[in-house]
């Protein structure tokens, strides 16, 4: 087995991600379950990321124990009452690009190899997008589309990048 690789929370991303880009079409009511769900999945995401970086950096991952935490918490709210998500959409907007950004700038800083890094980047960038199109766009569906991108990004990178922080021990001809 390869260190490094978390293929399990990288398939975990990937088809959270598609679940958040694939469902939110049918409705107001569907949409608020769905970004609820994909607040709780991304809550989820950064539960089982922060048992991953404990070992690493003790900082980082109770920053992503509290973050998943405080997701899955806002999740349960969306899935509860649709009037407080349509009164919160905007905010809710907001806060998950808030997430993605202070998830990647932990990543970022806190990563010692180009995987976490590159996830760090993606995450900041992601979260900047969901900021600027929360803004200048209307349609949730969108946005859905950008988390969904994001998870399946961070996805793909945990199951096939592989850390460079370890070099690879090599047999020497003597």
């Amino acid at each position: 087995m390869n260190e490094g690789k978390n293929t399990l929370i990288g398939i975990l991303a990937i088809i959270l991600g598609l679940i958040v880009i694939i469902f939110p079409l049918v409705s107001v009511l569907t949409f608020s379950v769905l970004m609820g769900l994909g607040i709780i999945f991304l809550g989820i995401w950064f539960f089982a990321q922060s048992f991953h970086v404990w070992e690493k950096n003790l900082a980082a991952g109770i920053a992503d124990l509290l973050l998943g935490i405080i997701a899955v918490l806002f999740g349960i709210v969306f899935l509860g009452d649709v009037r407080v998500f349509e009164f919160l959409t905007f905010l809710a907007l907001y806060i998950v690009g808030l997430f993605l950004i202070i998830a990647g700038f932990m990543a970022l800083f806190s990563g010692k190899d180009l995987k976490s890094r590159g996830i760090g980047i993606l995450g900041i960038i992601f979260g900047i997008l969901y900021f600027i199109v929360g803004i200048y766009v209307a349609n949730p569906l969108f946005l859905a589309i950008i988390l969904g991108a994001f998870l399946i990004l961070a996805g793909i990178m945990e199951i096939f990048v592989i850390p460079s922080g370890k070099p690879e021990k090599s047999k020497k001809a003597s």
